[in-house]
């Protein structure tokens, strides 16, 4: 039967995916109290307080670019589509987590933060949660 033999097969097809992954990368989530985000005063500014909620394996990808119209004239701007890959069923991701890359065999990519703008879509078989994600540009 198919499916059985997907089962035999799906540990080491993660693995696989897992290699991959050779990067450290951390991700944080806001913190939430009686449904109302946590911020605090920093400088008289409000900041979001965040907890880690995963750090460990994950491997950025990037796969295409692609137009997006400005809302404020007739401009247009490429955006690079990425996706974070995360070994399957270590952390739930969801939109508005931040991901930050603590170490990577590229040294442009340490420090690199990302906003996750898409929950895991989580399948029967995945060998990896893939989610999209915005780079965040500071400065």
């Amino acid at each position: 039967m198919l499916g059985d033999d997907v089962a035999a097969a799906l540990p080491d097809m993660r693995a696989a995916a897992e290699s991959l992954m050779t990067a450290t990368w951390q991700i944080e989530r806001q913190r939430v109290e009686d449904g109302r985000p946590v911020v605090a005063v920093v400088n008289h500014k409000s900041l979001p307080v965040r907890d880690v909620i995963y750090e460990g394996r994950a491997k950025l990808q990037t796969y295409e670019g692609h137009e997006v119209a400005l809302p404020a004239g007739p401009s247009t701007v490429v955006q690079q589509r990425m996706a974070l890959h995360l070994p399957a069923h270590a952390v739930r991701p969801l939109p508005g987590d931040i991901a930050t890359c603590l170490a990577s065999t590229d040294p442009l990519m340490v420090g690199k933060r990302v906003r996750v703008v898409q929950a895991a879509p989580f399948k029967e078989h995945a060998t990896a949660y893939r989610v999209f994600v915005d780079e965040l540009v500071e400065g």
